[in-house]
């Protein structure tokens, strides 16, 4: 079983070959690379890691902010490179940190955590090490840093993921950059904050947003891997579990494309088989997709290979529910309503039509706006979402969802109310 860890180096010089070295490691699992103390703890203190790998050097460290850590029951290991050991060891052992390990030693640090070598020290035998984080998903929400561990959450462990046929809702929008990755982030966190088993996929093949935004390492993306092992016939509910990144004990996230140009790699069929999957592994799937739908122009491949569009064609076609998100300014209505009835055209789901960044600047009332979209779409928007610009920050920075960094906002109040209505629908429909 691979060992959870987070890493909190700072600004030391060796923190990028100690990201790397842990990478390569066998039995480790780099949960969170934190960019401070405060990010280190709020990721400990969540019940996502077992391991927490630190720089005894790394900023505002001090003797409390390790006791909030292992108070949860994660180990802290005190890394240091080679060369001056000894003085970390003194420095360690000043912030109640027992265990130091040189950075030539890392690869033994996941033996060294599940035997208990009194070399690496007393604290590599604590009882993180046989506790929840190592039995079921990481997890880094809201609501396991407020309420414990969060291991009774109902998180899905890949021994156990059970069916539920859940619901696909589809997020999607005009070019503009409207917000369709902020509000699939935010509508799979509330979704996930009303007990719902969620998975957010992150299907925009012109290079997926959500792990930076959720500050997920991505070096391996989880929608290539479901779809290599789809390809070979190997998915399952137990498989895609394995490629989710947990950040609450109900939702998990299947990172996407790094790249733009990796897109050839994610074939039509395989992605099919992902999103059957997912659904019988979550109550809600949440699909965040790029814009374009229209094949004209893309002459990187022949009629026979793979189309850029298929995947959010595809998605738009099955989906249950098909949010479109849109810009309440001049440019973002001509845009909007274009988009709804390109898309009406094309597939027979309901058009839940998402306003966002609604302003007073703009001068034009939430009746206005909405009356003009029905007028030229046909279809009333369902939410207005207010452009809450330094609570999204907010969450951007410290790799936050809504739910997590902005609960409280009015924007995150009017995406919930979104939620609890797809929730009233699917269970309508159930």
């Amino acid at each position: 079983m691979s060992v959870p860890v987070l890493i909190a180096a700072g600004d030391a010089a060796w923190e990028a070959e100690l990201v790397s070295a842990a990478l390569r490691t066998r039995d480790i699992t780099v949960v969170r690379r934190c960019v401070d103390v405060t990010d280190a703890v709020a990721t400990a203190v969540s019940g996502a890691v077992a391991l927490a790998l630190v720089s005894v050097e790394l900023p505002g460290l001090d003797p409390d902010a390790v006791q909030r850590i292992t108070r949860r029951g994660v180990v802290v290991v005190a890394v240091t490179p080679d060369a001056g050991a000894v003085e970390a060891e003194r420095v360690a052992a000043g912030l109640g940190i027992e265990a130091v390990v040189p950075l030539a030693r890392l690869a033994s640090i996941a033996t060294l955590a599940r035997t208990g070598d009194p070399a690496a020290g007393p604290a590599l035998t604590g009882p993180a090490l046989t506790g929840p984080a190592l039995t079921g998903p990481a997890l880094t929400g809201q609501d396991a840093r407020t309420s414990g561990t969060g291991s009774e959450g109902g998180h899905v462990s890949p021994e156990d993921p059970g069916p539920c046929e859940g619901v696909l809702t589809a997020v999607w929008g005009p070019a503009g950059a409207p917000g369709r990755s902020t509000v699939a982030r935010g509508l799979a966190a509330a979704l996930a904050a009303r007990g719902r088993r969620s998975i957010l996929v992150d299907a925009d093949v012109d290079g997926g947003t959500q792990a930076p935004a959720l500050a997920l390492l991505d070096e391996v993306s989880g929608l290539l891997a479901a779809a290599r092992d789809a390809n070979g016939s190997r998915l399952s509910a137990e498989a895609l579990a394995r490629h989710l990144r947990w950040i609450g004990p109900d939702l998990g996230v299947l990172t996407g494309l790094p790249r733009a140009e990796r897109w050839p790699g994610l074939r039509a069929s395989a992605y099919e088989a992902v999103l059957t999957t997912a659904r019988d592994l979550a109550d809600d799937v949440v699909v965040d997709l790029g814009f374009c739908l229209d094949d004209a122009g893309d002459h990187a491949v022949d009629g026979a290979g793979p189309r850029r569009t298929a995947i959010a064609r595809h998605t738009l076609e099955v989906a249950d529910e098909v949010v479109v998100v849109g810009l309440p300014d001049p440019v973002g209505l001509s845009r909007l309503a274009r988009a709804v009835l390109d898309l009406r055209s094309r597939c027979d789901a309901e058009v839940l039509v998402v306003v966002n960044q609604m302003r007073g600047s703009l001068g034009w009332s939430t009746r206005e706006i909405g009356e003009t979209v029905e007028r030229f779409t046909g279809v009333a928007p369902a939410v207005f979402l207010p452009y809450d610009r330094a609570s999204l920050d907010h969450c951007l920075v410290h790799g936050l969802t809504p739910h997590e960094g902005a609960s409280g906002s009015a924007f995150q109040r009017a995406l919930s109310g979104l939620a609890a209505d797809l929730v009233s629908r699917a269970l309508e429909l159930a």
